[in-house]
C-alpha cells in the first residue's frame, strides 16, 4: 500500500521560500502531512516556525560537521519521511553528504555535482556556453586594474552588474555605471563582472525526476525586492519552456529549480540556475503546478507524468503578520 501520512522536514524556515512550501504542501489533499521545520534562527525571531507543527533550532551549515549531526538527530527522531532544503549554502553540505543522509529519508535534491555548477556562477556561465544557451558575457575578476584590462579587450559597456561568485538572493549585487564605480571590487570576496541583460525578467519554476522535465512554469517578474518577486505573472512561452526543459536535462536536477533570464524582443540571456524552490513559487502554485506535491510523490513512490498545461494568473503580494506572546 502506497504510503498516505509524511513527517516532512524544511530547512531554512525563516525564508519567504520556506513559508510558500509549507502552504502548498497545506493545499493538497492527496497526502496527510505534518510538517517540521529548522532554522538557524530562534523560534521566535522568524515568521515560518508560526506556520510548523513542529520547530527546531540548528547550527549554520558554514558549521558542517554540528549541522548535519543535528541534521541527522532530527530525521531520526522524528522519522522524517522527506527532507526538503531551502537555503543554498545547506544544499551543497547536504548533497555533499547525501549518502549519510538517503539512508534515513528521502532527499529532495540534486546532485552534488549539479548543485556546484548551479551555485558557482563562473561554472554556470561555462555550462551555458558548453550547451549553446545564450548568456551574458561573464569575467571572473582579480583586482581594479585587471578588471580595466578586461573591460578594454571585451566587446561590452557599460552599466554592467557586479556580484559575487557565490552569492545569496540579490545580496551584494550593483549596477556599475562608469569606471569611478569599479572600486565597489574591493567589497566583494571573489568578484564577477557581467554584461547587463537587457529586457525583461522572468523566472521558470521547474520540476524534474532526475532525468524528465515535470512541469515548467514561466514567470514574469514585474515588480522584485530583495530578490524576490512581489509582482507577477505566468505565460505561457513555448521558447522559454524549451530552454528549460534542455538546461533542467543537461543538469540532471532532480526536484525543484528555478531558472532566471531577460527577454528583450526575440533575445534571451540566462543568468542564475536555483536548484531549490523559488520566492515565488506561490504563483505557480496559484497557476496549477503544485511541485511540492510532485515532492510527495516522487516520495512514496509513484511515477510522475509531465504535466504541460498551467493558467495564466497575476500575482500581487502584500505583508502578513504573526506574533509572539510573552
Amino acid at each position: 500500500m502506497m504510503k498516505t501520512t509524511f513527517n516532512i522536514l524544511i530547512t531554512g524556515i525563516g525564508s519567504t521560500t520556506a513559508i510558500g512550501v509549507i502552504k502548498a504542501l497545506k493545499k493538497q489533499n492527496e497526502f496527510k502531512v505534518f510538517i517540521i521545520g529548522t532554522d538557524i534562527n530562534e523560534k521566535e525571531n522568524i515568521a515560518g516556525s508560526k506556520f510548523c507543527d513542529k520547530f527546531f533550532q540548528i547550527p549554520p551549515a558554514t558549521n558542517e560537521e554540528s549541522y548535519l549531526n543535528a541534521l541527522n538527530r532530527i530525521v531520526n527522531s522524528e522519522s522524517i519521511d522527506l527532507l526538503i532544503p531551502i537555503i543554498d549554502i545547506e544544499l551543497e553540505v547536504i548533497a555533499r553528504n547525501r549518502n549519510i543522509i538517503k539512508k534515513s529519508t528521502y532527499l529532495l535534491v540534486s546532485s552534488y555535482k549539479t548543485i556546484v555548477t548551479c551555485n558557482d556562477k563562473i561554472k554556470t556561465y561555462g555550462f551555458f556556453k558548453n550547451f549553446r544557451i545564450p548568456t551574458p558575457q561573464t569575467f571572473l575578476i582579480d583586482n581594479l586594474n585587471s578588471t580595466k584590462d578586461i573591460l578594454a579587450n571585451a566587446d561590452i559597456n557599460f552599466p554592467l552588474i557586479l556580484k559575487p561568485r557565490k552569492g545569496l538572493s540579490s545580496r551584494d549585487v550593483y549596477e556599475i555605471y562608469n569606471e569611478e564605480e569599479l572600486c565597489l571590487i574591493k567589497r566583494l570576496k571573489e568578484p564577477i563582472i557581467q554584461e547587463k541583460a537587457k529586457g525583461e525578467e522572468y523566472t521558470i519554476d521547474i520540476f524534474c525526476d532526475g532525468e524528465n522535465l515535470i512541469s515548467a512554469v514561466p514567470r514574469k517578474r514585474i515588480d522584485t525586492r530583495a530578490g524576490i518577486s512581489y509582482k507577477g505573472k505566468t505565460e505561457k512561452d513555448e521558447i522559454l519552456i524549451n530552454y528549460a526543459k534542455k538546461i533542467s536535462e543537461e543538469l540532471h536536477i532532480n526536484g525543484p529549480a528555478n531558472i532566471q533570464c531577460f527577454k528583450k524582443g526575440d533575445e534571451i540571456k540566462f543568468l542564475e540556475i536555483n536548484p531549490r524552490f523559488s520566492g515565488g513559487l506561490p504563483l505557480s502554485i496559484a497557476a496549477g503546478i503544485n511541485t511540492p506535491l510532485f515532492a510527495l510523490k516522487m516520495a512514496a513512490g509513484e511515477k510522475i507524468k509531465p504535466v504541460n498545461d498551467f493558467k495564466i494568473v497575476k500575482m500581487c503580494r502584500y505583508w502578513e503578520e504573526v506574533f509572539y506572546y510573552e
